[in-house]
């Protein structure tokens, strides 16, 4: 009988001594303890639920703001067949621009509207599921004699 129960407790450290080291390399594992003082391993999850760098809408404001200078600043009048053009090569310049910042686990999603400025108006609507604590946008509307340009690039946090 001596021997059994000597046998048994001898069996229990080992397994309690291998536990403890499966918790001790850091992989998520935690321990709790139960009635009987035997450890049982409860996992955590081992992924990370925020980004390192999150969306800054004021930094995407200058990107957009200075594409659109450049590349608008010389229209002298409105023309259709140029415009759509010019629409994909602004999409395309502001999401390079914002992809450079390295805003990891977000995506990007760019639009480009440019109408001619001759007594009418424009009315967009965007519909989506939204994050208001990680999800953001930023847009920019340029106007001058011939054109309404508007851009607006969203960053939609995604895990």
């Amino acid at each position: 009988m001596v021997r059994v129960s000597y046998f048994r407790t001898q069996t229990k450290k080992k397994t309690l001594s291998k536990l403890s080291m499966i918790g001790s390399n850091g992989a998520g594992i935690l321990f709790y303890r139960r009635a009987d003082r035997v450890k049982i391993p409860r996992y955590q999850n081992t992924f990370r639920l925020e980004p390192f760098r999150a969306f800054h809408a004021a930094v995407v404001d200058k990107i957009i703001r200075d594409v659109m200078e450049i590349k608008l600043s010389a229209i002298t009048s409105y023309q259709p067949d140029q415009t759509s053009k010019l629409c994909l090569e602004i999409a395309a310049d502001v999401l390079k621009a914002v992809v450079k910042k390295d805003y990891d686990r977000y995506k990007m999603v760019t639009q480009v509207y440019i109408i001619q400025r001759f007594q009418q108006s424009i009315h967009a609507a965007f519909q989506c599921l939204w994050d208001v604590e990680r999800d953001n946008y930023s847009y920019h509307v340029l106007e001058n004699n011939h054109i309404y340009a508007w851009c607006c690039v969203f960053g939609v946090y995604y895990d």
